[in-house]
């Protein structure tokens, strides 16, 4: 593991908020399915966004008091949102259509794609047992996605939905593991080459200048709340997902409103806050390390707030997965 050896003050911090964001997103699954019972998804997302926004504003104000944004670092800050903020659209609505369970189990697929990246884009350790853990986690993850067709009737609505769903959570990961490689790269962290052509193709260079943890959070936020205002608009007018007449803000019940601050100020403007700071002295496997273990809160809470319980088909993937990340990552820390 990555404290066994002592570890710079800096980099023992970035640990703790790793794992300080990992208890919050590991609860937020399940919150978000409770709360999308009060609240459609698209609105949900961008009541969190606008309430996170409001909150960070006075800090945003003063960041950028104390250094003006080059404007070539526009583009940058424009993607960093899109990735790792308006990208949560997959995940509120695909949490309307499957379950909890099987999102987090999808889940582990980002993890999985983290160490492959890390691999790939910053040239981190990696050798054929964990490649060999990797394709067996991978399986283990394709057959949560496409259990409800394996095992259910592929005509049952609900069948269907839920594969749906779980295409959306499978769509998600990827590009959150987008957004780890793209910030790091951002932030002027040491790539490969072949990152640097790739980008340099499509005309994407590292920011100019360094920006706070802050900041970064806050103008994701407000990328976010900006590109989801449209979609929350149009749910709201009845061309969008379930929703068919007009959301009355107002009668959302105390249960909904306690959802809504939990994304809104813990899971935004904590957690985003401390992960991002933290990506500057970790690696791309530490935080693959971190995402195995958003299963052990999200499981307990899902049972105890939804009722939710694994089925069998959905164990014998779990197993397939926990095989896979054990050969993968005894070979990686060894």
């Amino acid at each position: 593991m990555p404290w066994r050896k002592k570890l710079p003050k800096n980099q023992l911090l970035a640990y703790i908020a790793l794992a300080v964001a990992t208890v919050i997103w590991g609860s937020a699954s399940p919150v978000i399915k409770v709360t999308l019972g009060y609240i459609p998804p698209l609105t949900f997302l961008f009541l969190r966004f606008l309430i996170s926004s409001i909150i960070l504003l006075p800090f945003l104000v003063y960041e950028l008091y104390k250094v003006e944004i080059d404007k070539r670092d526009y583009l940058n800050l424009f993607l960093f949102g899109l990735f790792e903020q308006t990208a949560l659209v997959l995940i509120f609505v695909g949490l309307e259509y499957t379950t909890v369970l099987e999102s987090v189990i999808i889940g582990v697929l980002g993890s999985i794609l983290a160490i492959s990246a890390g691999h790939y884009f910053y040239n981190e350790k990696f050798n054929s047992k964990v490649k060999l853990g990797l394709v067996i986690s991978v399986i283990g993850t394709l057959m949560v996605v496409v259990e409800p067709v394996i095992f259910g009737n592929f005509h049952n609505v609900k069948m269907v939905e839920r594969l749906f769903g779980n295409l959306l959570i499978l769509l998600y990961n990827i590009t959150w593991v987008i957004y780890i490689i793209w910030s790091k790269f951002s932030i002027g962290n040491e790539s490969s080459s072949i990152l640097k052509k790739t980008l340099s193709f499509v005309h994407l260079k590292p920011m100019k200048k360094n920006y706070s943890a802050t900041l970064l959070t806050a103008t994701a936020l407000l990328v976010g709340l900006i590109t989801v205002m449209p979609l929350a608009l149009l749910e709201n007018m009845g061309l969008l997902g379930r929703v068919v007449i007009p959301f009355d803000i107002l009668a959302i019940k105390p249960v909904g409103i306690l959802g809504l601050l939990y994304m809104s100020v813990l899971s935004s403007v904590v957690a985003y806050s401390i992960y991002q700071w933290s990506l500057e002295y970790v690696t791309v496997s530490d935080t693959a390390f971190f995402g195995y273990m958003a299963p052990i809160f999200t499981l307990p809470v899902s049972y105890i707030l939804l009722g939710e319980s694994l089925s069998w088909p959905m164990l014998v993937g779990v197993l397939v997965i926990a095989l896979g990340v054990i050969i993968a990552e005894k070979n990686l820390r060894s």
